[in-house]
């Protein structure tokens, strides 16, 4: 099959396209299908027309004009996409995100002779981001309009957890059940030979850093209305632990005025976005991997990607236990899961595994093991075929 996937942003510093959609993407290729990624990089203009391939997968970046910005920018990128998608003659267009420019030029292909799929992995609309961002009025209304209609529209809809997964059935109330599917995040096959590298170098990359203290990380992005503060609460009783944040986002400066009002600043590794590679060699390198929530709507509709990269990478976590986060992860056989806000909780937790480091490396091993088991692609992509050919 030709297949193209049309992404709802640039390819970073945000990482549906790196974490969920490559990684499936490739799996197809494994396969023998054809798949291009059509990237609109409003949040990215550096990438604007370029192209390139990565694990078989051709990915095309849309055109950024100089000058342009706002709704007519979005409206002229989701145009190019709807245009390109057609030119490639596919035999399914898999669009993702039911917000912004994929979205819309899912509204422009609604009348194309395509087999569409629509994939929803967040909570986009009123209780989700939409409340927890400060958009526009109008914007934050055309953003609920948008998600109701696209994913009453789409003939197909791949959810990323089980919460979506609900929601978006009592959207589609009286459409087809079988029309809806869960599809959680995998990793890429690739992986595994870049943790294997980076394992082979760990101490090397240890030394070359400095870290010779127990070593604690978080990656990914740092959101507005962030709950990295209980980590700041767990990291503030822990004196002898250091943390390396490789985040970026619109949360950072507000982390990095928590952290300092903690008075743990001199502890703390500031890194930005990094390449994937050299994330994960970052990953294996450090001792523990944190990720805390709270119950929210947001969070128990989250398929994080980098839980992913930390059960790949075969490190000790602590998580909060809210959403996916309690189907990848069995708590003290793969990870400890602490109360969802709980920020004592989590400090006793991160304590456990930085003073018990065998059972730490027990539990990044089962991890590991876990991961490639149940959310592997190459045992789950039989399933996206069969979406890709249902009418």
């Amino acid at each position: 099959m030709r297949i193209v996937y049309l992404a709802p942003f640039a390819f970073a510093p945000k990482a549906t396209v790196s974490a969920r959609m490559l990684p499936m993407a490739a799996a197809l290729v494994r396969r023998g299908h054809q798949v291009t990624i059509l990237l609109p990089p409003y949040d990215h203009p550096t990438h604007s027309g370029q192209v390139w391939e990565r694990h078989g997968v051709r990915l095309e970046n849309a055109h950024v004009p100089a000058g342009m910005s706002g709704w007519r920018l979005y409206w002229h990128l989701a145009h190019q996409l709807a245009a390109r998608a057609g030119q490639l003659r596919p035999d399914a267009i898999h669009v993702f995100k039911p917000v912004g420019v994929a979205a819309l030029a899912l509204w422009r292909l609604r009348r194309a002779p395509y087999r569409l799929v629509l994939d929803n992995d967040d909570w986009e609309g009123r209780g989700g981001w939409v409340d927890a961002n400060p958009y526009p009025p109008a914007q934050k209304l055309f953003m609920i309009w948008q998600e109701w209609w696209a994913l009453r529209f789409a003939p197909q809809v791949t959810c990323a957890s089980q919460v979506l997964l609900a929601r978006t059935q009592r959207l589609r109330a009286g459409k087809p059940a079988d029309s809806v599917h869960l599809l959680p995040n995998g990793p890429g096959e690739w992986l595994r030979a870049s943790v294997a590298q980076a394992e082979a170098n760990r101490a090397a990359l240890r030394r070359q850093l400095g870290w010779d203290q127990p070593m604690v990380i978080y990656a990914g992005n740092v959101p507005l209305n962030h709950d990295l503060d209980i980590a700041v609460h767990a990291l503030r009783a822990l004196p002898r632990a250091r943390w390396a944040i490789v985040a970026a986002g619109e949360g950072l400066p507000a982390l990095r005025r928590a952290v300092a009002q903690a008075g743990i600043g001199e502890r703390v590794i500031w890194q930005g976005f990094m390449p994937h590679d050299q994330l994960i060699a970052w990953l294996v390198a450090a001792d523990v991997a944190i990720y805390p929530y709270r119950d929210t709507l947001i969070n128990r509709a989250k398929c994080s990607g980098k839980v992913i990269d930390y059960m790949v990478c075969g490190k000790p976590m602590v998580v909060s236990d809210v959403g996916m986060n309690r189907t990848y992860l069995e708590h003290e056989r793969s990870a400890l899961l602490t109360p969802p806000g709980d920020g004592e909780a989590f400090r006793a937790g991160l304590a456990r595994l930085l003073a018990e480091p065998a059972f730490a490396a027990e539990l990044g091993r089962a991890a590991q093991q876990r991961v490639w088991a149940h959310f592997g692609w190459e045992g789950r992509i039989a399933a996206l075929e069969q979406i890709y050919a249902a009418r």
